[in-house]
């Protein structure tokens, strides 16, 4: 017989719940979180809601859910879960209780944990491991909808979608209603219908024994509306990225397609949690700037981008949209930047949140309730009394997010869809704008290339002309010196044939030697000037007296 983990009443339950968190209570008695939650809701206990936590933590005022009659009803808890139905056993067994995993490596006698492979990863790896029959004749059905406001509205049957989530993937079944597999997931949370754990569908496919957990009594009704969100045509993603070969294509697809919002509990990514700890750190320092009367401009700290058009409430949520982008696409080789950018290869994809808000009329404090009777007072006794400067209207956020990829495609929050709907659609955006980036880069890289090879070809010919310059030159200078030198034996030669040839012999030989000095064909040296620089121009080689 199995026995429970621990005993108590509903109210000590709830007490626990609401001081530690079901994360905590999980960890305190060893229960596995799905599965503690599953009882929780069995008993009827409420939970914190999503951002009840960071609320707390913040200082901000939170509401707690009372708990309902009965509090004295003893509880229950096990490790593990054993519902007997039509002889049919079903057994729950957390995952962080199994023994050491493929998932987990020992290194020098410590169990290290290595960075999981999303199930998605696997089943491309090996894809007849999580392929159920009958795949795609689900997304061939039509289902039952009405037209209202020009909207195609899906109606989800409790029963009916209860066995096509166990008889079909989510992704399929999704392709019928034509909205996201997370809308699958919301509508099947608000019909209280259970969903396939994860690796339902390899067993299924290997031929092992799997439970269909039982379609619990629920109070909610039994039909829910839901309006489609995609037609046909957005459904086949094929041709929407262009780069990459159809294996990847088809890998990035799949993890688009079945990506989540993590458990509220799951730890976020280490870049996720270094940048909310920079943004309180801000906030922090705003908020003590705020209660002092001096304020350093110039020592004041760069908002961190994320806290600039959103409201501090906002971030939260905004942080848990990166944290399910990065955790689908880092095994996919994508980094995530210290100011949460996409890093996909060598390029960075930038994201930013912003926030609408609301104008609401605004109402007078305290304060301006006196600055308006005092000029009030002061009106009747003088003409130039000055009007208290009031805004009409006040500037609320109202939690409507919005994410733009890279200053260009945007994504909102509407009555259709909210942003965790669309984190599919996020991530090929991402992929787009990476490739876009990418191209601009190679076409300034290409632009660069040619730049310099066009400056190095105008480099190369300016040193050839240059050059050429220079060889002419010295050619002209050359043959001033020749010419100087011809002129010189000519009039050497008119001496010698004069009448007073003897009597300058000496003269003759030493004007002789200056011409074959001048001469550049002869290049003999002179004992004063040493060898002459015929190749130089003539200012240079022009012969000059010494003074002191």
């Amino acid at each position: 017989m199995q026995l429970p983990v621990a005993t108590m009443t509903r109210q000590q339950l709830y007490d626990e719940i609401w001081q530690i968190s079901a994360a905590g209570v999980a960890k305190k008695y060893g229960i596995s979180y799905p599965l503690l939650l599953r009882q929780i809701k069995d008993a009827h206990i409420p939970i914190p809601p999503s951002g009840y936590w960071t609320k707390l933590s913040f200082g901000k005022p939170v509401e707690k859910i009372p708990l309902n009659e009965p509090f004295d009803k003893i509880i229950e808890l096990f490790a593990e879960l054993t519902v007997s139905k039509n002889n049919v056993a079903m057994k729950t067994e957390a995952a962080s209780n199994n023994a050491v995993s493929a998932d987990t490596t020992v290194e020098k006698g410590k169990e290290v944990r290595k960075a999981k492979e999303p199930d998605i990863i696997k089943k491309m790896k090996n894809p007849a491991a999580d392929k159920p029959e009958k795949i795609s004749d689900i997304a061939k059905e039509t289902p039952e909808t009405i037209t209202q406001w020009g909207k195609t509205i899906n109606i989800y049957d409790r029963e009916t979608l209860y066995n096509e989530v166990w008889e079909y993937p989510v992704t399929e079944v999704a392709k019928k209603y034509k909205v996201s597999d997370v809308s699958i997931h919301k509508v099947c949370k608000s019909l209280d219908i259970p969903t396939p754990d994860r690796g339902y569908w390899a067993k299924k496919k290997a031929g092992k024994s799997v439970i269909k957990a039982p379609l619990p009594k629920s109070d909610k009704p039994n039909k829910k509306q839901g309006a489609q969100t995609k037609t046909g045509a957005n459904l086949e993603l094929s041709n929407k990225l262009p780069f990459g070969d159809a294996e990847e294509q088809k890998l990035i697809f799949a993890v688009a397609s079945q990506i989540l919002i993590p458990d509220e509990d799951e730890k976020m990514h280490p870049t996720v949690i270094a940048y909310r700890k920079k943004v309180n750190e801000w906030i922090k320092q705003q908020n003590d700037a705020k209660s002092t009367m001096y304020v350093n401009r110039r020592n004041r700290p760069e908002a961190p981008a994320l806290s600039q058009r959103i409201s501090e409430s906002s971030i939260p949520r905004a942080c848990r949209i990166i944290d399910a982008l990065i955790k689908a696409m880092e095994p996919l080789g994508v980094e995530l930047t210290e100011n949460l950018g996409f890093k996909i290869g060598c390029d960075v994809v930038g994201v930013s949140f912003s926030e609408t808000q609301d104008q609401i009329r605004h109402v007078l404090t305290k304060a301006e309730n006196l600055q308006m009777l005092k000029y009030e007072e002061e009106k009747k006794k003088w003409s130039w009394a000055s009007k208290p400067k009031i805004p009409t209207y006040d500037y609320v956020y109202n939690g409507r997010l919005s994410i733009s990829i890279n200053n260009s495609k945007a994504f909102r929050d509407c009555k259709s869809y909210v942003l965790e709907d669309k984190l599919g659609d996020i991530m090929l955006e991402i992929y787009l704008a990476a490739d876009v980036i990418k191209q601009q880069r190679l076409e300034k890289e290409e632009a660069e290339r040619q730049r310099r090879e066009a400056a190095k070809r105008a480099a190369e010919e300016r040193e050839l002309y240059n050059a050429e310059v220079e060889r002419t030159n010295a050619l002209v200078n050359e043959a001033e010196d020749y010419d100087i030198a011809c002129k010189i034996r000519a009039y050497i030669a008119s001496v010698e044939n004069g009448p007073q040839a003897e009597e300058k012999t000496d003269w003759i030989k030493w004007a002789k030697k200056k011409a074959d000095w001048l001469d550049p064909t002869i290049k003999a040296e002179d004992s004063y000037f040493g060898v002459r620089r015929h190749r130089a121009d003539r200012e240079s080689k022009k012969l000059s007296k010494r003074y002191y």
